[in-house]
């Protein structure tokens, strides 16, 4: 299996080349740096898998720089470093290094210069590749795509499949977390990293809330502070952490599976659900007077408090089996829990208490949708118009506006769904959660009744004898 991908080199042609007399001072930065990188002696053998294409690996920096002042393109992207990494004991330096060369030949040897280096200092063999970022032969730079890198990981496995070679999915590799240098150094060093300080600071609080006001409180305590929004108020795609007395923000999907916002809610609300037990008081002392009290709460209790407590009790039934009566309806609500859950995410994320803020916020989403909509609309007749003038580029430029504009519309179809599915089953809710109360307090009655029947019948059996 081979693993590849590549980046840009910004900076100064003109720079020493120091970085590879102490290769762990930092990442390559220019050209000659990454130039001296990866034709370093002692990673190469004595330059003996140094290959240029199209270059003397020697002069290969010089003649990089001859290219740039022959068509008047100095500045900007300088060059692009690129690897090759393969699995540790899968390959010998020989057969890395030819399909290093064979690699770039077929990907730039029509139009760049290339200086192929197999490094050996590892314990897995791996090509580096320095390429003009200018062309020699028509001075048009070369531009790295997202479909140049997937142009790059197909031609590396065809090849590798060619030389008897394992070849790993696109999409297992898509899957491989990246950590930058520092972290990769901390690492294997054996120091905390900034990533997983941040996660661990996140799983602590989860722990200790029960409520994401709790949390968000607690995060702010910390020194920690959510950004969701950008300076104009438009919402982020990607919503950061600032770190404490820092200007350093994380993003939370680089912290990896679990700490989205949406995660945390539900990782919340699960761990108010797991932990809390909502029959603990009543069985220390079933009485009716609390059965009552506990009736009369749930009775006047808001949207989120019944939710919750019917999830609590839903969970109860389906892991700890303290229920020995399942109604075909408690049965039905059990395979729901989830769904329950989810409900209980809703009302806490926006506030919804009682069936009236459910229908402000239903009415406040159908005006949001309605006027998406409309967007829509303009845009599709907007689509129409050009493609009757014969402009299809317009036409689609319109097209993608309305297909992104039906994107918006459906989280908020599913959040429509969901007020009208909280309306409809509130009182069935409501009136189940206070029954299984009272289904509880009848079940602890009738085992105190078996008890002191079965002591009952052990004294007489002592008498007997």
């Amino acid at each position: 299996m081979a693993v590849t991908n590549m980046w840009a080199v910004k900076g100064s042609v003109s720079s020493v080349v120091k970085y590879i007399e102490n290769p762990e001072k930092t990442t390559p930065r220019d050209m000659q740096q990454v130039m001296s990188y990866i034709t370093d002696a002692d990673k190469t053998e004595q330059m003996m898998y140094v290959t240029g294409i199209n270059c003397e690996p020697e002069i290969a920096a010089k003649q990089f720089i001859q290219t740039k002042q022959l068509w008047g393109k100095e500045g900007g992207r300088v060059a692009y470093h690129g690897y090759q990494s393969f699995r540790e004991g899968e390959v010998d330096a020989d057969t890395a290094h030819k399909i290093g060369v064979e690699l770039a030949q077929e990907l730039w040897g029509d139009r760049f210069e290339v200086v192929v280096a197999t490094h050996l200092n590892t314990g897995h063999y791996h090509n580096h590749f320095c390429l003009n970022s200018v062309s020699f032969r028509d001075g048009y730079k070369y531009h790295d795509t997202k479909e140049d890198i997937r142009r790059m990981r197909d031609v590396s496995d065809a090849i590798c499949r060619a030389h008897g070679l394992s070849i790993e999915s696109a999409k297992k590799i898509d899957q491989i977390k990246r950590k930058n240098y520092r972290e990769w150094k901390d690492l294997r060093d054996g120091n905390p990293t900034l990533r997983g300080k941040v996660m661990k600071d996140i799983d602590d609080t989860i722990k200790s809330s029960r409520t994401v006001k709790e949390f968000a409180s607690k995060m702010k305590d910390m020194g920690y502070k959510f950004i969701l929004v950008t300076e104009t108020g438009k919402e982020l795609k990607h919503p950061k952490l600032l770190l404490p007395n820092s200007d350093i923000c994380v993003r939370l999907d680089s912290l990896g599976p679990g700490y989205a916002l949406d995660d945390f809610y539900k990782r919340v609300i699960e761990n108010t659900v797991i932990a809390a037990d909502p029959f603990r008081e009543l069985e220390e002392q079933p009485s009716t007077e609390k059965i009552n009290r506990y009736t009369r709460r749930l009775e006047k209790a808001g949207l989120s408090v019944i939710i919750t407590y019917h999830c609590l009790q839903l969970r109860s039934c389906k892991y700890k089996r303290k229920y020995r009566e399942y109604s075909p309806q408690l049965i039905k609500d059990i395979r729901k829990l989830e769904r329950f859950c989810q409900l209980q995410s809703f009302c806490r994320k926006y506030m919804l208490d009682t069936p009236k803020q459910v229908e402000a916020f239903k009415e406040a989403l159908r005006k949001r949708i309605s006027d998406i909509a409309n967007d829509r609309d303009e845009d599709r007749k907007q689509q129409r118009y050009w493609e009757r003038k014969g402009v299809p580029a317009y036409a689609n430029l319109y097209m993608l506006a309305a297909q992104e504009k039906t994107k918006q519309m459906r989280p908020l179809y599913q959040e429509l769904r969901m007020c009208e599915e909280i309306i409809q089953t509130e009182p069935e809710i409501r009136a189940m959660t206070i029954g299984l109360v009272q289904q509880r307090a009848n079940e602890e009655c009738r085992r105190q009744i078996r008890n002191d029947l079965e002591k009952t019948q052990r004294k007489r059996a002592g008498w007997s004898r």
